[in-house]
């Protein structure tokens, strides 16, 4: 899938499926993100439920590392 056909958002299942944990443990992933990038960043718009993927993926699965 190319970046163009990719949500702004995950949700929790795919955080579920990405970090083989339970629902209760993603929904809490996702509240720790969403925390610390509207620290970092306070202008940030925050769905509850869901995730910047940008932030998500450079916080959890390592994107964007070198």
């Amino acid at each position: 899938m190319n970046n163009k056909n990719k949500s702004l958002f995950v949700g929790v299942e795919t955080v579920r499926a990405d970090l083989g944990v339970s629902r209760s443990k993603a929904y809490e992933v996702i509240r720790e993100l969403n925390a610390s990038m509207k620290e970092a960043y306070p202008k940030a718009i925050v769905v509850p439920g869901k995730v910047n993927r940008i932030w998500y993926e450079e916080a959890c699965l390592g994107a964007g590392a070198h």
